[in-house]
């Protein structure tokens, strides 16, 4: 017999509005969790005369709190009376590799000191499988008793936030979520841009783009965040969130542009051009300095394939949605929004 899931009681949500927010403010809309009474959305403070403009309609009150992952003072008033945090606020691409330090970092922490002294009984982190870096060949899948090491400023500020969580676990009941590329909709602008790449032009592939990829589609990651907010077998664990199936870069590229209704184009250049490019994105690292192009082409000849099985196992994780299904949906979704005319 399953145990009975934790109830959520007041929910804070991070990273308002945002992809992974949207998608999860949808399904707490559509499937109300066990003991949901109320959802405070954490909006940086340009964007909240636009989210309350547009408030999502839930079967529970909703409200909009202006904070910012750089400001103590506003996120001990966002964590004030919430009993579970969702934490998915943060940055990916930066122009000072120092920001992800700042924001992924150190305001993980200012958010934590905020819920301890708010009383917060659940933290619910949103890391990424960058934090573990990767693994030595396509077959072998990362699984969470492997040693993290992350190979990229990225991949370090998220491990670092994992480390000062699980350091207050006697204090409140801490969950470290690892999900993968995510995709699906709601699309972002930099999955809509590869899309009409893709229709439009040839998509970079190097080496023979045999390389393991593992992605979380949306409803999948969904799945698993709320499963993290509720079992009580996730207590002070962390999981690999992905699709079931591992993919490769060459299959990545094939299923997005089957869902375009196009044939896969490559501009194919040489394996020595992910290495090349990791070297110079080092470079420019110990500089301080940010290049997302390099960036991305210098982890192109890495294996990131994980295991979700520990999800799978302890908390009945059940990622049904695979990549041909996925993308095309989230083609389906851009062509509704006008996005790929």
């Amino acid at each position: 017999m399953s145990p009975a899931p934790r109830p959520l009681g007041r929910v804070l949500l991070t990273g308002v509005p945002g992809w992974l927010t949207t998608a999860m403010l949808d399904s707490l809309r559509d499937q109300p969790p066990h003991g949901l009474t109320a959802v405070r959305c954490m909006v940086q403070p340009d964007f909240l005369p636009a989210a309350r403009e547009r408030p999502v309609q839930l079967p529970v009150p909703v409200e909009y709190v202006a904070a910012d992952l750089r400001d103590d003072g506003s996120l001990a008033e966002a964590a004030k009376g919430v009993d579970t945090i969702f934490h998915a606020a943060g940055i990916l691409h930066v122009r000072r590799t120092r920001d992800w330090y700042n924001i992924n970092t150190a305001g993980t922490r200012r958010l934590l000191d905020g819920a301890l002294a708010g009383g917060v009984t659940r933290f619910v982190n949103v890391s990424s499988n960058a934090a573990a870096g990767r693994s030595d060949s396509r077959e072998r899948l990362l699984t969470e008793d492997d040693p993290p090491m992350p190979l990229s400023h990225y991949g370090r500020s998220k491990w670092l936030a994992e480390e000062l969580l699980n350091a207050a676990a006697d204090q409140i009941e801490v969950v470290n979520l690892r999900p993968c590329m995510f995709y699906g909709p709601p699309v972002p602008t930099r999955h809509v841009e590869i899309y009409k790449r893709i229709i439009h032009g040839k998509m970079p592939l190097v080496g023979s783009g045999d390389y393991a990829r593992s992605l979380s589609h949306i409803d999948n990651l969904v799945q698993g965040c709320r499963l993290a907010m509720s079992h009580p077998a996730a207590k002070g664990e962390t999981y690999y969130l992905s699709d079931r199936r591992t993919y490769t870069t060459k299959k990545v590229v094939e299923a997005m542009a089957a869902a375009c209704g196009v044939a896969p184009r490559y501009l194919r250049l040489p394996a020595i051009v992910g290495p090349i490019a990791f070297a110079g994105d080092i470079t420019l690292a110990a500089m301080q300095l940010y290049w997302q192009t390099l960036h991305l082409v210098g982890e192109s000849h890495w294996h990131v394939g994980v295991s979700c099985e520990k999800a799978v196992r302890e908390l009945g994780y059940d990622p049904k949605v695979e990549i041909d299904e996925g993308m095309k949906g989230a083609v389906e979704w851009c062509r509704r929004q006008g996005l790929l005319n």
